[in-house]
């Protein structure tokens, strides 16, 4: 069974169950895009009085049409499962009732549609607003990682080292697409797709840490350079309060225990 075959059959198969509504199909094929190595982002609609128990069923309902070797509640409470096929198709499934589907007709096909769900979406989504509380923290634990250098050096966890120049790769990621205000979070593996050339070009050049110090304390400061300038200018677009104490105590505390500076390019007048 291919992927296409697999969303056929889930077509076909919503359509003979009385309960559901409409199914959707999301993600990067429903927009329109997509490629040989994209998902099925599979949508349930429901009438309320079936959700319920349709959530607790939705994996043996799955299970007619391709059995998952892989099952998985994405978060907990939340309707939504991961699954990957004896052929490693993965597929989601979101079960949800009208008034509550994520989304645009712009980014969604309609697969099955008894109940004019689709039609009653608006066309396009608008652009997300960014959380000032959520890129405090992102820019926290951004300050909080840099300063775990001392403790990864003076004990000379080379290889844990590594480990946090990835969280900081990470989160530079993170908040490159939040620069970008996608309408919705984006897949995880389609960062092509959301950030401009240039910063695709900034991340494939970043240096590739080995598990010595030099080149852990040179991946850090080449990551605090690009991360604190750009997540200072977007805390003042949006409105995020600037941990200034918690910056200079970071700063000084790298400068005593590892005598280093940060880049001062961060210094800027964050006013």
């Amino acid at each position: 069974m291919t992927r296409d075959d697999l969303i056929a059959a889930f077509a076909a198969h919503a359509e003979a169950d009385p309960r559901v509504l409409a199914l959707l199909l999301g993600g990067s094929l429903g927009a329109g895009g997509g490629d040989a190595y994209s998902d099925a982002d599979l949508i349930v609609v429901l009438a309320p009085e079936h959700h319920g128990a349709f959530v607790e069923q939705v994996r043996a309902w799955a299970g007619e049409i391709a059995a998952p070797v892989l099952w998985r509640q994405v978060y907990p409470g939340l309707p939504l499962f991961h699954a990957i096929t004896p052929g490693w198709i993965r597929f989601d499934i979101t079960v949800t009732v009208p008034g509550r589907v994520t989304g645009a007709r712009a980014g969604l096909k309609p697969l099955f549609d008894r109940a004019g769900v689709w039609d009653a979406l608006p066309e396009r989504m608008e652009p997300r607003s960014i959380d000032p509380a959520k890129l405090e923290a992102m820019i926290v634990e951004f300050l909080r990682v840099m300063g775990l250098l001392v403790v990864g050096m003076g004990r000379r966890e080379y290889v844990l080292g590594i480990t946090g120049v990835g969280l900081l790769r990470g989160l530079l990621i993170e908040l490159m697409i939040a620069e970008t205000r996608p309408p919705l979070p984006p897949g995880a593996l389609h960062l092509a797709d959301i950030l401009p050339p240039a910063d695709i070009d900034t991340l494939a050049g970043l240096p590739h840490a080995a598990a010595d110090r030099a080149s852990v304390i040179v991946a850090n400061l080449v990551l605090a350079e690009l991360f604190l300038p750009r997540a200072r200018a977007l805390a003042r677009q949006v409105g995020a309060v600037w941990p200034d104490a918690f910056e200079a105590a970071t700063r000084a505390h790298l400068r005593r225990d590892l005598g280093l500076e940060l880049p001062e390019a961060l210094l800027a007048d964050s006013n």
